[in-house]
């Protein structure tokens, strides 16, 4: 199994209290079932824990997580180190896919630090091997087929700038998600529609590449960390 990820993957710091979009409100933060067992240890962390269809912590006032400090940090950073964390926070703002030889890594524009990095390199978007266990698997025919198709869409992109790094961005976050569904075509054409949403409210703005983070940022948030949304929208495609 291969683990791949984009050339500026591992360039990600998260900027914490500098973050104007705070990760720590406005989510309700699901635990895995072994940092709910690891957290029943920590007197300051459990009772800050609700158990109902899912584990999450309870949020407080402004949809903020318990511990969220006044001054933009991690309360349960700041007393354990950051090997405390859940798995959700510990990998946001990462995503995966899962093929049959590789597990591909990327960084979502729900979080303007990884929009900003994204965006703003000078370079096309290019694969590096983060690590490699030496197993060989060969790719079903459907995965084949799928890579191939984002290799052919990813060289055909006219853009160029930011705008070619959102392109290339969204086609390698949503193409891969056919591989559970089979909805190719609505995923091009949710990628596409996509892109005209985030492109058109961009130019309503004065151009800069902060401002298209600003509005990626946005839209990742309102419809790609938004199940039912995204769900919705693909649907609506599906009926096209």
């Amino acid at each position: 199994m291969k683990i791949i990820a984009p050339q500026y993957y591992e360039k990600f710091h998260c900027t914490a209290s500098a973050c104007r979009h705070t990760c720590c409100a406005g989510w309700e933060v699901e635990i895995d079932a072994e940092s709910l067992e690891r957290f029943r240890a920590y007197p300051d962390i459990f009772p800050c824990i609700e158990q109902d269809e899912t584990a999450h912590f309870r949020l407080e006032t402004g949809e903020r997580c318990p511990f969220l400090n006044g001054d933009g940090l991690c309360r349960m950073i700041l007393c354990h180190g950051e090997d405390i964390l859940c798995q959700t926070c510990r990998d946001h703002p990462r995503f995966r896919s899962f093929w049959t030889d590789r597990t591909e890594l990327g960084l979502g524009l729900v979080c303007e630090e990884a929009a900003r990095l994204i965006l703003s390199q000078p370079e096309p978007m290019r694969l590096i091997e983060l690590s490699d266990d030496g197993e060989l698997s060969s790719l079903p025919e459907d995965e084949a087929w799928l890579l191939e198709l984002r290799e052919r869409l990813l060289s055909s992109i006219e853009q160029s700038g930011p705008e070619a790094r959102l392109l290339e961005y969204l086609i390698y976050r949503h193409l891969p998600d056919a591989l559970y569904d089979n909805r190719v075509e609505e995923r091009i054409a949710f990628i596409r529609e996509a892109y005209g949403e985030i492109v058109g409210e961009w130019e309503k703005t004065d151009g800069s590449i902060e401002k298209l983070a600003e509005c990626a940022r946005k839209w990742s948030y309102d419809v790609e960390y938004d199940t039912e949304e995204l769900e919705n929208r693909l649907s609506a495609l599906d009926d096209n």
